[in-house]
């Protein structure tokens, strides 16, 4: 696979194919953001917050119909959900994880696949900025980060600043449509985990 450059990922922008069009909206600043190997990705005003003491712990193990909606009574009453106004900021305490998301909206062709790297600027103040998964050709949404602050003072975030790059690498060929049966698909802000949805738990797990 190879790495796209930025006329490479101009000329995907452009493109009138559906099948091999790169839609990432919105741009605000198409000088920044689309550079020699990627896009940079913008913080959006979304937050999912965690109430550690309303929750002893997570038990995913079991997957009745009775116990995975106790698993979402469980989840709705861990996390809060946060919107912060633009020019106001978000305060990412020591040790501590958040949710967020990317402002722009993401429609990958079905020809390139794509991985989201934290900006090292952010990572020297000791901010971490992963997304649990590979953005698969043809995902459609926004993409959920995990932010975690590793340091030992808070940091404020800002929505909309670039906080992450997207790097895109065609594929060998086109791969298969990605369908709206996938546990993330179309999310417009942070979405908390549904790994309880994982069918090798009913298998593996004790209860």
């Amino acid at each position: 696979m190879s790495t796209l450059n930025k006329k490479e990922i101009l000329n995907r922008l452009k493109e009138k194919n559906d099948a091999v069009k790169l839609i990432v909206t919105p741009i605000l600043d198409r000088i920044n953001q689309i550079g020699a190997s990627g896009v940079d990705l913008r913080l959006s005003n979304q937050f999912i917050v965690f109430n550690p003491e309303h929750i002893p712990y997570f038990n995913i193990g079991n997957q009745k119909n009775s116990a995975s909606l106790k698993i979402n009574m469980q989840i709705r009453k861990y996390q809060n959900h946060v919107i912060v106004p633009f020019h106001q900021s978000f305060i990412l305490h020591p040790k501590t994880v958040v949710l967020g998301s990317t402002l722009e909206y993401i429609s990958m062709p079905l020809d390139i696949e794509g991985t989201l790297e934290g900006r090292s600027s952010w990572a020297r103040l000791g901010l971490i900025i992963a997304t649990a998964c590979a953005i698969d050709p043809g995902y459609k949404g926004c993409i959920t980060l995990e932010l975690t602050n590793l340091g030992n003072i808070p940091i404020k975030l800002y929505p909309g600043i670039r906080i992450a790059k997207l790097i895109l690498r065609e594929t060998s060929s086109l791969s298969e449509n990605y369908d709206n049966k996938r546990k993330y698909y179309c999310q417009i802000g942070p979405e908390f985990s549904k790994i309880h949805l994982d069918e090798e738990l009913e298998i593996f797990s004790s209860e």
